[in-house]
């Protein structure tokens, strides 16, 4: 059995390390073992050794010469400084060696022969290992015997010295300083560097002079350059592209360049304004992408930043975190003069702006593009690119009066695929309208309010969306107005309203949406999986992370199990983050977690759980001891049922006479007797007799009357909210918790109800309380309140509630109702 076993799953453990796959493909993981030396018990024939995150301090010779099949080997972040000659001797094959995070320094633990065996490497990583940054010179180990390597990852020192490198004799293409420490960039730093470099990557140098023009001139080659939190002027930086000028480049990549991120204990940009000298070197090459990313770009100046010599040269552009704005004429013009340009242009992205100029409202609007003659508005023309795919406009804060309140031409958008317009402030949602086919299938609109599009019957750009991203789109509101915003994407397959603070959907919600196969409403306040989901037959993935959810009911759960055999894969259900009831109401939903069929994003299945004593523990525990706590609740039924039959007994055999003469006098000894033995036997969860909702107009009378008469005269325990509900709490668990602790609800419904900011909350967690049969009573007492002004939610449940009216006069009449109704459960 045990060779079998081997045989399936192609792993097996030698020692303190794993070995998968089989034949000539076995790899041995011996990562964060403990290991202070190079293991020799393994097969001999491993592709793969990954020895990272050990405490090995030094290679001793030969210490791989079991391995000579060896193709990948990891040593990184362990402790070594130590490595000899022939340290690496047998490993002709190695194809990949990574050191990265070692004591390694680059004057004095390599030996000049330690490479020479590696004659296969095409791949070496030895940076992370200087922490000496002020040594005068460093002389960079010898690599002339690597005659394969591609790609070299290494320190670069504060006065690096590469004449006995050996680099010339390589085929070196790729080159990433992920840790440097150069200050100064010369024209003789690199003159030493084989010229054969096409990508370079710059990350974390502080530049503290003016950089020389020629100080990439060693790599006329060089198609991918790459500058990575430098601290440098922006215009120093600019500058060493002089000698690509009117040169082909694949990518030119500036982020986070500004010596503001190197100054200080707060870090953050100095202010840019981009200048047509800045730009002289950049905009005569002929560059396909370029990223300038949180620069501290705050303006710039005409024929500069926009204004590109090789404009059909670029397939992605991306501004994004700066803060500079194009809302003003010669900008405006200048970006749309280089859209039309831009022929082979298929990704933009112009996001993280901090700042706008409103936009005229009465006024004529000075902008020449959205005017005909003036005086008069005309719809807005807006250029794309013939190819672009993907557009982001995301980020953009204090542009509120900017969005013109005419309709939006947009102008060759066929190719469009991919539109984020996420955090797009606006006070006015445009009438988008366009020309060639509609191809949009990703669309986020994050961040904006959905009410300023929700009342529209159709909105273009969405009608083909397959994924829709609505992250903090006010959607509570939208719901609460009654408009099913989700009639304006019916070809929506994957929808996510996360991080929308909702706690309902209404049940119709998804009734145009057929096809919504993954749905994300996690991140909300959810204390029970909406009903509205059930009308989804296609749905392979619900995602409900971190809401207030604490067990399904058996309704879903047998719709999940039923939508699990429907579709073709399994369908998925999300659920970490909710806390969920251990009980003896919950058991079947316990057992239902490790019986289905469905994947649930913990594998394990080890859910927070809640038990009866308020001890948290995991669905998993509670499972594997489930006879243990839960063998009690089946005698704890029959316990109740025998109880009650008890007291209806006694109560029933009461001679007539003595009820009729003696009615609450004998309904109130029974209900202290049936309250003090039955919710000592069945431990009642019950906290509070009353649970009372009412406006602040209404308070008044409350306290003075209302609650004088409950707790003085009728020994009622009562809860209000702005008395018994303490500060520092989060408000919506706090109400949901006291309105499952109490026994009966009573809304004082007046004018000022509808004002109340948690009004609608407390209805809907009475409707479910009540629907759960935790809830006895739903009482509803109006005072002079119109009928426009009575809560619609109420209208739903008008059936099950016990209406009162009650005017400003006294009356013992009104007062023997509702005592009649708080105490005939107990009849």
């Amino acid at each position: 059995m045990f060779l079998v076993i081997i045989i399936r799953f192609s792993y097996v453990y030698c020692g303190l390390c794993h070995i998968k796959g089989k034949g000539k493909s076995k790899e041995a993981d011996c990562s964060s073992r403990g290991l202070s030396s190079v293991p020799t018990n393994l097969p001999g024939d491993i592709i793969q050794l990954d020895l990272a995150q050990n405490e090995i301090v030094k290679i001793p010779a030969q210490a791989f010469i079991r391995y000579r099949t060896l193709q990948v080997l990891i040593l990184d972040s362990n402790r070594i400084s130590y490595l000899k000659n022939n340290s690496f001797e047998g490993l002709g094959k190695l194809d990949k060696l990574s050191m990265f995070g070692n004591n390694l320094d680059l004057n004095e633990s390599y030996p000049l022969e330690l490479f020479s065996p590696l004659v296969s490497l095409t791949t070496l990583n030895i940076s992370g290992n200087m922490n000496k940054t002020n040594v005068p010179n460093v002389c960079y180990p010898f690599f002339g015997k690597l005659h394969n390597l591609f790609i070299l990852a290494v320190d670069l020192s504060k006065n690096p010295v590469f004449s006995m490198s050996g680099l010339n004799q390589t085929k070196l293409n790729t080159l990433f300083f992920n840790f440097c420490f150069l200050d100064k960039m010369t024209n003789n730093t690199f003159v030493d560097m084989p010229a054969t470099i096409v990508n370079i990557t710059f990350t974390g140098c502080t530049i503290l002079s003016v950089t020389e023009a020629n100080f990439l001139s060693p790599f006329p080659s060089l198609q991918i350059l790459r500058l990575i939190r430098v601290c440098v002027e922006f215009e120093s930086a600019l500058n060493i592209l002089y000698p690509f000028a009117n040169k082909k480049m694949n990518e030119i990549k500036f982020e986070e360049v500004n010596p503001g991120y190197c100054d200080g204990s707060i870090r953050s940009p100095m202010a840019v304004t981009i200048t047509a000298e800045m730009m002289k070197y950049l905009q005569n090459i002929c560059v396909q992408k370029l990223v300038m990313i949180r620069n501290g770009i705050v303006d710039f100046k005409p024929k500069s930043l926009l204004n590109h010599y090789h404009p059909e040269c670029f397939k992605e552009i991306e501004f994004s975190g700066n803060r500079f704005s194009i809302m003003n004429g010669f900008k405006l013009k200048e970006l749309f003069t280089l859209i039309l340009k831009v022929s082979n242009l298929s990704t933009f992205k112009f996001s993280g702006l901090m700042g706008g100029i409103p936009y005229p409202r009465n006024d004529f609007n000075r902008y020449p593009l959205f005017n005909k003659q003036r005086g008069s508005l005309i719809e807005v023309s807006v250029p794309f690119p013939k190819i672009l795919t993907k557009l982001i406009l995301s980020n953009f804060v204090g542009f509120q009066e900017t969005i013109p309140q005419n309709p939006i031409h947009f102008m060759n958008i066929s190719s469009l695929q991919h539109l984020d317009l996420s955090n797009f402030r606006m006070n006015y949602f445009p009438e988008v309208k366009f020309n060639g086919t509609n191809n949009i299938k990703y669309t986020d609109l994050s961040g904006i309010n959905s009410i300023l599009y929700s009342r529209r019957k159709s909105i273009p750009f969405l009608q083909k969306t397959n994924i829709l991203i609505l992250k903090q789109a006010r959607l509570g509101q939208t719901f609460k107005e009654g408009t099913n915003i989700f009639n304006l994407v019916p070809s929506v397959t994957k929808l996510d309203i996360s991080y929308n603070y909702l706690w309902f959907v209404p049940n119709d919600a998804f009734k145009s949406n057929k096809n919504l196969r993954n749905l994300n409403i996690g991140y909300n306040l959810f204390s029970e999986i909406p009903i509205a989901v059930m009308t989804l037959s296609k749905l392979s993935r619900l995602t409900l992370v971190h809401n207030s959810i604490q067990t399904i009911n058996a309704t879903l759960r047998n719709w999940f199990d039923l939508q699990n055999e429907r579709m073709k894969t399994k369908l998925k259900l999300n659920l970490v983050g909710n806390v969920f009831k251990c009980t003896c109401e919950n058991s079947d939903f316990i057992l239902w977690l490790f019986h289905t069929k469905i994947i649930f994003d913990n594998k394990q299945i080890t859910f927070k759980c809640s038990l009866v004593n308020g001890t948290v523990t995991n669905t998993r525990r509670v499972y594997e001891e489930f006879h243990q706590l839960f063998s009690h609740c089946k005698s704890e039924i029959w316990l109740r049922v025998g109880v009650c039959l008890l007291v209806g007994f006694i109560a029933f055999t009461l001679p007539l006479a003595l009820i009729a003469n003696f009615r609450w006098r004998i309904a109130y000894f029974i209900y202290r007797t049936f309250k003090k033995v039955v919710e000592k036997d069945m431990k009642s969860k019950f906290r509070y007799d009353i649970y009372l909702s009412c406006a602040d107009d209404c308070l008044g009378w409350v306290k003075n009357t209302l609650i004088k008469k409950l707790e003085n005269s009728w020994k009622m325990s009562v809860c209000i909210e702005e008395r018994d509900i303490l500060a520092g709490k989060i408000r919506a668990d706090a109400i949901l918790q006291s309105i499952q602790e109490s026994r009966n609800i009573i809304f004082i419904i007046s004018e000022a109800f509808r004002d109340k900011i948690w009004g609608e909350f407390e209805i809907h967690r009475a409707k479910y309380e009540k629907y759960t049969r935790n809830l006895h009573k739903i009482i509803v007492i109006t005072r002079n309140v119109s009928v426009e002004n009575f809560p619609l939610e109420l209208g739903s449940i008008i059936n099950d509630v016990v209406l009162l009216d009650w005017s400003d006069e006294e009356s013992d009449n009104v007062w023997d109702k509702l005592r009649m109704t708080l105490f005939s459960e107990y009849l």
